[in-house]
């Protein structure tokens, strides 16, 4: 009887790819477009003109509305939210930024401001290892 679960391991196994996907896609959604994808396609340079807190500075979830002076003598508005898909919050009035297409990480006065690469590598390694299982929980379905 110990060595016989072939009916309760099928069970398992004919929803588990179900949920394995589900965890695989929220992953790369959250993690890889809303972040990472959000961040690379961010490009911006210029000087910041003005800054202001919504709702207010110190609020758990505030964003930082931007006003930047680019080089090309247009002004621009740049939302930075709460999540590490934006830039910082915290940037100060008059700073240069240069952030380019492709980047992760951005300059902030010549100081380079990095991304945090390992955890989202392996956050979305993490989402690989789950698509992975979920290919090899519905193989052994069929």
């Amino acid at each position: 009887m110990a060595g016989n679960c072939e009916l309760p391991c099928r069970k398992l196994a004919n929803g588990q790819w179900v949920l394995l996907t589900l965890g695989a896609g929220w992953i790369v959604w959250g993690f890889g477009y809303q972040t990472v994808w959000h961040r690379l396609d961010t490009q911006l340079e210029g000087t910041v003109t003005s800054s202001h807190d919504v709702p207010a500075t110190g609020a758990p979830r505030y964003a930082t509305y931007y006003v930047i002076h680019g080089s090309d003598g247009q002004d621009r508005t740049y939302v930075a939210g709460p999540t590490d898909g934006s830039l910082g919050r915290s940037i100060p009035v008059g700073a240069h930024i240069r952030k380019e297409w492709g980047q992760l990480g951005y300059e902030v006065n010549g100081r380079w401001i990095a991304f945090p690469v390992a955890f989202y590598s392996a956050t979305l390694g993490l989402a690989a290892f789950l698509a992975f299982a979920a290919i090899s929980a519905w193989r052994r379905q069929r």
